[in-house]
C-alpha cells in the first residue's frame, strides 16, 4: 500500500481493535473500518497532533498512542480511563471524539502530562473534518473537502482536490495545492501556499505570506510580514501593516487589484499587454516605472492608463519604495 506526501514515521496500522500496552506509562489503541470511498472521518479531539495518510484502500484505519509521563503503571491507567476516547462509524462516517475530563489548567492536574498522538489511514476520496485543541496536523494528497482546525499547533496539507479551510491559533500552515476554494487562517505564523486552482483568502496576524501560484482571486493580508505573490493568474489584494509586497501578474486580471504597505516597498512585475489603470503612491520613498504615466511634482504619485486602460491596480506605501517592471 503506497502512501501520499506527508510521509510519516508511523508503521502499518494494525487491522484489528486492540489495546496495547508498550510500557507502564504508554499505551497503543487499534481499529479498523470497512468503508466506502465518498466517505467522511470527522475528529474533534481534546488533545493531540493528528496525521491523515491516504491510499487506495477500503478502511479506515485508527491508531491512538497515549503517553503520560512521570506516572506509575496503577496511575497511568486510571487516567486513560478517564480520558474517553470514542470511535464510532455510521452511513460511511467515521468519527473519532474526545473530551477533557478535567478542564482548566493546575499544577497537580496529571492531565497535564498525557499526550496523545492520532494517526489515521483513509480512503483516497474522502472528506476530511479534524480539530484538535493542542497539536499538529498533517493531511496527505487528498480527493475530497479539507476542514482543519487547531488552537495550538502548525498545519500542513498536500495536494488537495477540493476546498479547503484551515485555522490555527499559534503555528505555521502549509498547503501543496488544492483545486478548490481555499481559505486559511493563523493568529501567529506563517503561510506558505502552492499552486492555487480556485480563490483564495488568507490571513495571518504575525507572519509571512508566500503564494507560488494562484489562479484565481487572492485576498491576502498580515498585520506583520510579507506578502509575495510568485505567479499570479487572477486578481489579488494584498495588504500588510510591517512588509513588503510583492506580485507578478501573468496574464489581465478580471477585477480590481490592490497591494498596500504601510511599512515596507512594494513591487510588481507586469505583462507588456496588460489593461490596467494604473495608480502608484509613496508617502516616505522612491516611485520606479518602467511605464509612461503622469507623475506629480515631488514624482511620488504615478498614475497611466496601460494598453488603453482596464481594471485598476492600486499600489501604496507609506513607508518604502514602490517599484513597477514590465515583463
Amino acid at each position: 500500500m503506497k502512501t501520499n506526501y506527508p510521509k510519516l514515521s508511523i508503521t502499518t496500522l494494525l487491522l484489528a481493535a486492540g489495546v496495547i500496552t508498550v510500557n507502564a506509562d504508554q499505551e497503543v489503541i487499534t481499529k479498523s473500518f470497512s468503508v466506502k470511498p465518498g466517505g467522511k472521518l470527522v475528529m474533534n479531539v481534546d488533545r493531540g497532533s493528528i496525521h491523515i495518510t491516504t491510499s487506495d484502500s477500503d478502511k479506515v484505519e485508527i491508531r491512538i498512542t497515549r503517553d503520560l509521563k512521570r506516572a506509575s503503571a496503577a496511575e497511568a491507567k486510571r487516567i486513560y480511563g478517564l480520558h474517553k476516547i470514542d470511535l464510532t462509524s455510521q452511513d460511511n462516517e467515521v468519527k473519532i471524539e474526545a473530551q477533557n475530563p478535567q478542564k482548566g489548567f493546575s499544577f497537580n492536574n496529571p492531565f497535564n502530562h498525557l499526550q496523545v498522538d492520532y494517526t489515521v489511514a483513509i480512503p483516497s476520496k474522502f472528506d476530511a473534518e479534524l480539530k484538535t485543541a493542542g497539536g499538529n496536523i498533517e493531511v496527505a494528497d487528498l480527493e475530497g473537502k479539507a476542514t482543519v482546525q487547531t488552537s495550538g499547533g502548525n498545519l500542513e496539507l498536500g495536494a488537495i482536490k477540493g476546498p479547503v479551510k484551515a485555522h490555527t491559533s499559534g503555528g505555521h500552515i502549509k498547503l501543496r495545492k488544492t483545486h478548490g476554494d481555499t481559505d486559511v487562517d493563523t493568529s501567529g505564523g506563517d503561510l506558505r501556499i502552492g499552486e492555487i486552482e480556485g480563490n483564495l483568502v488568507a490571513h495571518t496576524s504575525g507572519g509571512n505570506i508566500t503564494l507560488e501560484k494562484t489562479k484565481g482571486s487572492v485576498k491576502a493580508s498580515t498585520s506583520g510580514g510579507d506578502i509575495r505573490v510568485k505567479e499570479a493568474y487572477g486578481p489579488v489584494s494584498a495588504h500588510t501593516s510591517g512588509g513588503n509586497v510583492s506580485a507578478n501578474f501573468n496574464t489581465q486580471p478580471t477585477a480590481d487589484c490592490s497591494l498596500k504597505t504601510s511599512g515596507g516597498n512594494v513591487d510588481v512585475l507586469l505583462a507588456s499587454n496588460l489593461a490596467l489603470d494604473l495608480n502608484a503612491h509613496t508617502s516616505g520613498g522612491n516611485l520606479a516605472s518602467d511605464f509612461s504615466g503622469t507623475f506629480n511634482k515631488q514624482r511620488t504619485k504615478l498614475t497611466a492608463q496601460l494598453n488603453g486602460g482596464g481594471p485598476a491596480l492600486v499600489l501604496e506605501t507609506s513607508g518604502g519604495n514602490v517599484n513597477i517592471r514590465k515583463k
